[in-house]
């Protein structure tokens, strides 16, 4: 649960240290204490860097660690040597100064998902790298109105996303401000739930599957206890920090009331008895207990299609409901929280991609191709508001995803979908097709920059693509 006491950050030129966290009763363990981490089954939060004065300073180190996740030990890989890397907070309008120190051996660099910030020079660019032993300082300007809501960080250099990611490298980036405008609502507790997995084998991260003998954790931990008042209402904010396993939540007993995704508001509350997380969703919910009891937190048995991955669900969390009873707070009148834009009467040109994979499964495709950083795709004027047709042509799930700024989910497979939130993740069903409707209207986004699969398995096996932005 994150309540404020005290943020107090040493800095240098290079070098941020966490002295205290924002974190009420709660603490990161290092990825060299596994045996702290392995012996606790406490739900904790990572630490947190905030900004100040409009400016948030941090440095990350991404490097080879040794950890233990569910009492097996494994050298990963990750950002100063935590497993669950610093949460960055900070508000529309701040900037973001990131050093990032690469102590790994192979190329690296850092993207800022879902946020829309400029895809050039020193900032949200996936097409730089940091070398082995290089450094490199990032300067992330967020728009004074951007959305307010979870988003995440990960490395994102091409043939090494997968790998990077799964061994651990991605932690939450929260825009503050999301239940701001409600009063009932403003000053709930928050709680931040990062889904993270790793299969383990000879004391290394696997690479070769997929959801077999998966290890699922919750910020770091395997069946964290967490701790609810009878009738005290939560913002739980979830999101799938992993490279290739989805998530199907369900809370015994329990419904949860979504306000955003993808770190998008919604017009209203949607009451959801199961939460479905494709890698790099993200979901903001309400969660009020009931009676005392005990309750799991559970994902269910996931199946992405016969050329795709099988694996079987398990517990995720502890929820006890014990204490002194909390005063129930009011939802808004009817659910309704603020309007959202429907783009689709706005729509200014049609494009059609098609997802396709060779026979064996080894090299996936966007209309025939794979990723070349090299060659633009599309081209698109400022100001377009396009829709697009995203065609799956194999036998197994994909997503859909595009850098710098969330679109509106229209169709799947021919059905109108309600225009009451924009995202920037969606599922594209197997031999099916998904309509989304993507403004290209805030200059912010001004670039080059690249739309793919996020199932990155996938993305570093060929299907992504590069679009280009300009006046």
């Amino acid at each position: 649960m994150y309540h404020v006491r005290e943020v107090q950050v040493l800095m240098n030129t290079s070098t941020v240290l966490l002295v205290a966290t924002a974190i009420t009763g709660c603490s990161s363990v290092p990825a060299k204490e596994p045996d702290r981490q392995a012996a606790t089954a406490t739900f904790r939060e990572p630490p947190v860097v905030a900004s100040r004065a409009g400016v948030l300073r941090v440095s990350l180190r991404p490097a080879p660690s040794t950890v233990s996740v569910g009492g097996q030990r494994a050298m990963v890989e990750a950002y100063n040597d935590l497993y669950i890397p610093p949460t960055l907070r900070v508000h529309p309008g701040d900037t973001i100064r990131l050093r990032l120190t690469n102590a790994l051996d192979e190329p690296t660099n850092l993207h800022t998902h879902g946020l829309t910030v400029s895809p050039r020079g020193n900032s949200d660019n996936i097409f730089l790298t940091v070398a082995p032993g290089q450094t490199r300082n990032y300067e992330i300007r967020l728009p004074l109105g951007h959305p307010s809501g979870l988003y995440w960080y990960h490395p994102h250099p091409h043939g090494f996303s997968d790998a990077q990611t799964r061994n651990g490298m991605s932690g939450a980036l929260i825009v503050e401000g999301l239940l701001d405008p409600f009063p009932t609502l403003r000053h709930l507790p928050e709680r931040l739930l990062l889904l993270k997995d790793l299969q383990v084998e000879n004391g290394r991260v696997a690479l070769t599957h997929i959801g077999r003998n998966t290890i699922r954790t919750v910020n770091g931990i395997v069946n964290p206890v967490i701790v609810l008042r009878p009738g005290e209402t939560e913002l739980w904010r979830i999101g799938n920090v992993g490279a290739d396993v989805y998530y199907q939540l369900t809370l015994d007993g329990y419904h949860f009331q979504v306000v955003a995704r993808d770190g998008n508001r919604r017009a209203r509350l949607e009451a959801k008895d199961t939460l479905r997380l494709s890698p790099g969703a993200r979901v903001e919910v309400l969660v009020t207990a009931g009676a005392p009891g005990v309750h799991l937190l559970r994902t269910g048995d996931i199946d992405t299609g016969p050329e795709g991955n099988q694996y079987a669900g398990t517990v995720m969390a502890t929820v006890r409901v014990e204490g002194s009873p909390a005063t129930p707070i009011a939802l808004p009148p009817g659910g309704a929280l603020l309007p959202v834009e429907d783009l689709r009467g706005k729509i200014t040109n049609r494009r059609t991609l098609v997802y396709s994979e060779s026979k064996d499964g080894d090299t996936l495709f966007i209309d025939g191709k794979t990723f070349d950083m090299n060659r633009t795709d599309i081209r698109v004027k400022l100001g377009a508001i396009e829709e697009w047709t995203i065609r799956n042509e194999s036998d197994e799930l994909h997503t859909f995803h595009i850098h710098q700024g969330p679109y509106q989910l229209t169709e799947i497979n021919g059905v109108p979908q309600p225009a009451d939130d924009h995202r920037d993740i969606v599922d594209v069903p197997i031999r099916g097709e998904v309509k989304v409707v993507i403004p290209f209207t805030n200059p912010t986004i001004i670039g080059r920059f690249v739309y793919h699969c996020h199932i990155l398995a996938h993305e570093d096996k060929g299907m992504m693509a590069t679009i280009e932005v300009d006046r």
